[in-house]
């Protein structure tokens, strides 16, 4: 994870805006520092369609894939905002403390949240050739 001491939170978001973060570094955990920080800067909505936006350009640009998957990213920024309004901090490493199945059981939170699991209605991706990580397939 790209932890706060590395990157600030400005420096995260403007590397996935421009696309310069490295791709082994664009994790689940840093999917949830984005939303956070997008959350906290523009509020719900805005950060819903400010995450779309960002991420499809990374995936195209950075990741030279275009299977990034909408209603997913629309579930990380609503399922973060339930949980930041349940949580007493404003720290990010101290909300995944709190609430640790954001990290280590998100797959189920999604499967909760939308009643199905649409990482599997929406999307089935196959191994890329340069070996990076592939995206939301838990």
């Amino acid at each position: 994870m790209i932890t706060k001491t590395q990157l600030t939170d400005d420096q995260l978001l403007g590397r996935i805006q421009d696309c310069t973060l490295d791709p082994t570094d664009f994790t689940h955990e840093t999917l949830l520092r984005l939303t956070w920080v997008l959350i906290n800067k523009y509020g719900l909505d805005e950060a819903i369609v400010k995450n779309k936006e960002i991420k499809e350009n990374y995936f195209k640009t950075a990741l030279r894939n275009d299977k990034f998957n909408i209603t997913l990213t629309k579930a990380y920024t609503e399922i973060l905002h339930h949980f930041m309004e349940r949580s007493s901090t404003n720290d990010f490493e101290k909300l995944l403390r709190e609430f640790p199945r954001l990290k280590y059981n998100f797959k189920n939170l999604v499967k909760t949240h939308y009643g199905y699991n649409i990482l599997k209605e929406h999307r089935k991706e196959e191994p890329t050739e340069n070996g990076r990580p592939i995206l939301f397939t838990f």
